[in-house]
C-alpha cells in the first residue's frame, strides 16, 4: 500500500474518535433533551477544555479530504495548471478557519453573556453515550484486524488460487481478495492512481487465462472500461477477485518500493504494453561523406552528432533506446503518456534540426558534403521490457520497445530518402500533440503488412509545424 493510501487510511479511522463526542453533544443532547446548541453556545462548551481536540478534528478531516481530492483531481491535465494556487487555498483555508474559531471563543469566553443550560446529569449521559459509541466502533475495526489476521493465518494452510504474471513469476493467495491487494501483498508491482477505487484505468491488466471464471464488470468497472475501449479481456485489477487461478498481463509500468527480489521490483522486466512515440534519426550519406576521411576526423564527428542528438532526446523527456550505427532509437510518453509524449518528440524535431545546422557550421572543410538529419516518428501501442533483464547477479539489461510501432517508425524514417525531408511523421502523432503541420506535405504511403495506406506529414524543415499555443512563430527551443 503506498504511504498516502495508508495515511489516509489511517486518518479516517482516527476521525470517529473526535467526531463521536461532537455528534453527541450536538445531535443527542437535541434529541434526548431538546436543547440545540447554536453555534455561540457551541464555542462556549468547547473553549477552553475541548478546543484543542475540536482543532485536532478539523485538521485531520481536512488533510484526510485533501489527500483524496489529490489523488483524484490529479487525472486531470487542468489541475496540474492550478495546483499550487490549490495548495496554498488547502493550506490558507483551515488556518483562516481555526484562527477564527480561537478568536470567537476566547472573546465569547471573556464576555462570559452566554448560558449553556445543561445540566451535570445531562452532561453525565453525553459521557457514558459517547464511550459507548467509540467502544462499539472501535470493537468494529478491532473485529476487522482479526478478520483479516484469521484469513492470512488460513491461507498460510489452504491452497489458495495462484496468480501468474509474465515472466514465470506466480504467486499463491486465498480468494476474497481483489487482484491489485493480493499483488501488493506478493510484492507484485500494479498502478492504482486512484487507490483502487475504480476512477482510473491505471491498474488494468489483461487476463490471458482464466477470464471465464471472474464474475462479470460492475457498474463502476464497466464505465471506466468503456471510456478507455479497451477489448473484454482487460479488466481492472482492483475490481476483480478471483476465485479460480489466472494469468494476467499488467498493461501500465510501475516500480515497486518493497519487493523482495531485483526482478520484481522493475515492471518492466516483464513487459509493459503502453502507448508511446518513437523516434529514429540517421545521419545521411554518412558512407560516402566519410570516405578518404582520416579516422580520428570521421569518429568526431560521429560522436559530436550522436552526443548531441541524444542530449536532445532526454533533455525532452526521451529515452535513448539504441544506437544502431549513425542511427539513434529513442522512445517518448513512457512517463508522461502519448500526448505529452509526441509534443516532447516534436520539440525533439526541432532541436534536433538545430544541432544538424550547427554540425554543418563545425563540421570542417574536410567534409565536402552537407550533414543531412533524416527522422522518423510514429505512435502507436508497444511491449516495453528489458532485454535480458536479470541475471543470477540481478543486474538489468536495457529498456527498449518491441512491436509493429517500432517497424513503422523506421519505415518513416526511411522515407526521408524519397521525400527529400528532414522529418517523416504519422498522422497519429500530429493528432495527438494538437499540433498543426502544411497541408501541402501530407500524403499517404503503404506500409507492408497493412491493408490501408499510412497518413503522413514529410516536412523539410520545422518551421511549417505548430504546436498548442503557437501562433505562427517558432517558440524558442
Amino acid at each position: 500500500m503506498p504511504p498516502w493510501e495508508f495515511t489516509q487510511l489511517v486518518l479516517g479511522l482516527y476521525i470517529p474518535w473526535t467526531l463521536i463526542p461532537h455528534v453527541i453533544v450536538t445531535m443527542g443532547l437535541a434529541k434526548q433533551t431538546g436543547f440545540i446548541p447554536n453555534y455561540h453556545q457551541m464555542l462556549t462548551i468547547l473553549w477552553p477544555m475541548n478546543a484543542f481536540m475540536q482543532g485536532v478534528l478539523l485538521l485531520v478531516v481536512w488533510t484526510h479530504a485533501m489527500i483524496g481530492l489529490h489523488f483524484w483531481l490529479r487525472l486531470y491535465p487542468i489541475y496540474h495548471r492550478v495546483k499550487y494556487g490549490a495548495l496554498a487555498a488547502a493550506i490558507a483555508w483551515p488556518v483562516l478557519a481555526l484562527w477564527g474559531f480561537v478568536e470567537g471563543a476566547r472573546r465569547l469566553a471573556l464576555a462570559k453573556d452566554v448560558k449553556v443550560k445543561v445540566s451535570q446529569d445531562q452532561w453525565d449521559w453525553v459521557f457514558v453515550l459517547t464511550d459507548q459509541a467509540r467502544a462499539f466502533f472501535f470493537s468494529i475495526v478491532i473485529f476487522s484486524l482479526l478478520v483479516i489476521l484469521g484469513r492470512y493465518l488460513a491461507s498460510r494452510f489452504s491452497r489458495g488460487v495462484s496468480i501468474s504474471y509474465p515472466g514465470g513469476l506466480s504467486v499463491k493467495a486465498q480468494p476474497g481478495a481483489s487482484l491489485l491487494e493480493i499483488s501488493r501483498m506478493h510484492g507484485v508491482p500494479l498502478a492504482s492512481v486512484c487507490g483502487g477505487r475504480a476512477r482510473c484505468s491505471t491498474c488494468r491488466v489483461k487476463v490471458i487465462e482464466g477470464l471465464d471464471t471472474l464474475p462479470e464488470p460492475s457498474p463502476a468497472e464497466t464505465t471506466v472500461l468503456k471510456r478507455i475501449g479497451v477489448s473484454e479481456d482487460v479488466r481492472l485489477a482492483c475490481q476483480i477477485r478471483p476465485a479460480s487461478n489466472l494469468q494476467v498481463q499488467p498493461l501500465v509500468a510501475v516500480k515497486s518500493q518493497n519487493g523482495r527480489q531485483t526482478h520484481i521490483q522493475d515492471a518492466y522486466y516483464w513487459g509493459v504494453e503502453q502507448d508511446v512515440v518513437i523516434m529514429f534519426v540517421d545521419l545521411r550519406n554518412f558512407t560516402s561523406m566519410t570516405e578518404a576521411q582520416l579516422a580520428y576526423d570521421v569518429v568526431f564527428l560521429l560522436n559530436q552528432y550522436l552526443d548531441r542528438v541524444s542530449a536532445v532526446i532526454r533533455a525532452e523527456s526521451g529515452h535513448v533506446d539504441k544506437f544502431i550505427g549513425d542511427g539513434i532509437m529513442a522512445i517518448f510518453g513512457m512517463q508522461t503518456g502519448p500526448e505529452t509524449g509526441a509534443r516532447q518528440a516534436l520539440n525533439a524535431c526541432r532541436r534536433i534540426e538545430k544541432v544538424m545546422q550547427a554540425l554543418n557550421d563545425e563540421k570542417g572543410p574536410q567534409f565536402r558534403d552537407a550533414i543531412r538529419l533524416g527522422v522518423g516518428l510514429h505512435l502507436g501501442q508497444a511491449i516495453l521490457g528489458r532485454i535480458g533483464a536479470a541475471g543470477s547477479d540481478g543486474s538489468r539489461g536495457g529498456l527498449t520497445a518491441l512491436g509493429d510501432v517500432v517497424n513503422t517508425a523506421s519505415r518513416l524514417e526511411t522515407e526521408n530518402k524519397t521525400h527529400g525531408s528532414f522529418l517523416v511523421v504519422s498522422k497519429d502523432v500530429i493528432d495527438a500533440a494538437s499540433a498543426t503541420a502544411p497541408e501541402d506535405s501530407l500524403c499517404e504511403i503503404s506500409v507492408r503488412g497493412k491493408e490501408k495506406p499510412l497518413e503522413i506529414f514529410a516536412l523539410q524543415q520545422m518551421d511549417g509545424l505548430l504546436l498548442p499555443g503557437e501562433a505562427g512563430t517558432e517558440i524558442p527551443v
